[in-house]
């Protein structure tokens, strides 16, 4: 997977709460940059991202590919954990979120 760790003093930026963001650019901390993605509900499409934070109650099953690849590459998967966020190695189109079914494995 293309992404980072998530840092435990990761801050949410502008992205509401209950709700799942992508943001189109890097940046650090709070931010005015727009998301290209903010959800309430599982969702589906396609968002450019190299950032993202999950400030929802539910862990998030989040879908991308690489956007060199334009949407023809393989495609990943991640399990975002409720509060948490991260950033990617590499810009990505972020495809799918759909809220996790607990299986009893950790989400990092």
């Amino acid at each position: 997977m293309a992404s980072a760790p998530s840092a435990s003093a990761w801050a949410p930026g502008n992205c509401p709460t209950g709700s799942f963001c992508v943001w189109p650019e890097w940046w650090y901390g709070d931010t005015d940059v727009p998301p290209s993605l903010a959800t309430e509900t599982e969702w589906s499409g396609s968002a450019l991202g190299h950032i993202f934070y999950n400030n929802t109650s539910q862990d998030v099953t989040m879908t991308y590919v690489v956007v060199a690849d334009e949407g023809q590459g393989p495609t990943y998967t991640a399990c975002v954990s409720k509060g948490s966020g991260s950033y990617f190695t590499q810009p990505m189109h972020v495809t799918d979120v759909a809220w996790r079914e607990d299986d009893g494995s950790p989400c990092w």
